[in-house]
C-alpha cells in the first residue's frame, strides 16, 4: 500500500509558514471541529522530532469560553511555535478571551500562527496557496509603498476616499513566520497601515461583503474628519449601522487601510479570507491599536 500524500496545508503550516525545526517546542490549539486538522498536524510535526509536542482541543461543552485555562496559556509561553486554529467564535462572548490570550502569548518568544472561522475548504484553498510566491509579492508592494504621505481610493461605483497615512508604517501579513516573538494569521496574504484618525475624507463605496455577510447591493459610507457619517445601501447598510450602534460611537473611526495578496483567498462574507483576496482593498473602522497606532476600542469592523 502506498502512503498517503500529505495535504498542503498540513505541509504550509508545519514547514513552509511555521517553519517548524528539530528539537523544537510546538503546540496545536483548536476545537473540537477541527479534530481531524489538528490530529493531521499532530503526525507532520512528529516527523520533525520536536522536543515536545503538544495538542488542546476545546470542548464543545466548555463553549463559549469566557477565559483561556491557565495552564494552558502557560505552557503556550514555554513553546517556540503556536498554531492556535478555532472553526468558531463568538465575536461577543468568546473574543474578550481570545485576545487577552494573544495578548498572553505575544509577550513570549513564541512564534504564534492564529486562525479563526476556520473550515475545511479553507485549509484546502486559502491555507494550501504558494506562501513563499505570497510572501515575496506582499513584501514588495510594501516597500513599494513605504513612505507614502497620504493615499487616495477611487473605484468605478464611485469611491472616492482620501486619508493620510503620514508617520504611519505599511505592515505585511506574508504567513512566513519564522524567529522568535513573530505573529501571524493563518491564512495570510495583505500589506496594511493605520492611517491617521481624523484624515479620512470622502466617499466609500461596498461592494462586496462586511465580515458576516455577503451584499446583494453596494454600501455606501460617507467620512468626514476621520469617522463614518452617513451610511446608505439596504440590507447591507441595517447590518453595519446596527453593528457600529452595539459598540459606541467611536467605533466610527477609520482603523485601517488594507490590501489583499493571496491569489487563492475568495470572497465569502469570512474576515479571514476577504481581507485576503489579491488585489482587493478593505477599510476598517474601530481599534487600531493592534496595527501600530493607539486606539484602543473593543471593535474592529472591515469593509
Amino acid at each position: 500500500m502506498s502512503e498517503s500524500i500529505t495535504p498542503q496545508w498540513v505541509t504550509n503550516i508545519i514547514h513552509t509558514c511555521m517553519g517548524l525545526q528539530r528539537g523544537e517546542k510546538i503546540i496545536f490549539i483548536m476545537d473540537e471541529s477541527l479534530g481531524h486538522a489538528r490530529n493531521a498536524l499532530l503526525t507532520e510535526a512528529a516527523k520533525a522530532n520536536p522536543s515536545e509536542l503538544w495538542g488542546y482541543t476545546f470542548p464543545n461543552a466548555a463553549r463559549p469560553f469566557s477565559e483561556y485555562p491557565p495552564q494552558l496559556l502557560t505552557t503556550a509561553t514555554q513553546m517556540d511555535v503556536i498554531v492556535l486554529l478555532l472553526a468558531s467564535l463568538d465575536p461577543v462572548k468568546e473574543h474578550p478571551a481570545l485576545h487577552a490570550a494573544v495578548q498572553t502569548i505575544i509577550k513570549s518568544n513564541a512564534r504564534t500562527g492564529l486562525g479563526v472561522f476556520i473550515d475545511q475548504s479553507i485549509l484546502d484553498c486559502e491555507l494550501s496557496a504558494d506562501y513563499e510566491q505570497i510572501a515575496a509579492f506582499t513584501s514588495a508592494l510594501a516597500e513599494r509603498l513605504r513612505g507614502s504621505s497620504s493615499a487616495r481610493v477611487t473605484t468605478a461605483l464611485g469611491t472616492n476616499l482620501r486619508m493620510s497615512l503620514a508617520g504611519r508604517e505599511w505592515r505585511t501579513d506574508t504567513g512566513i513566520l519564522r524567529g522568535q516573538n513573530v505573529f501571524g494569521n493563518l491564512p495570510a496574504g495583505e500589506t496594511y497601515i493605520a492611517p491617521i484618525e481624523d484624515s479620512a475624507e470622502g466617499l466609500l463605496v461596498v461592494d462586496k461583503c462586511f465580515p458576516g455577510m455577503l451584499l446583494s447591493e453596494p454600501v455606501r459610507m460617507r467620512f468626514k474628519k476621520g469617522r463614518v457619517t452617513h451610511i446608505e445601501g439596504g440590507a447591507g447598510a441595517d447590518f453595519l449601522e446596527k453593528a457600529i450602534a452595539q459598540h459606541g460611537d467611536a467605533a466610527r473611526v477609520i482603523a485601517e487601510l488594507g490590501i489583499g495578496t493571496n491569489p487563492s483567498a475568495r470572497l465569502q462574507g469570512n474576515i479571514i479570507t476577504d481581507e485576503k483576496v489579491l488585489g482587493t482593498i478593505h477599510v476598517a473602522i474601530g481599534r487600531n491599536n493592534h496595527i501600530g497606532a493607539s486606539r484602543d476600542h473593543p471593535h474592529l469592523f472591515r469593509a
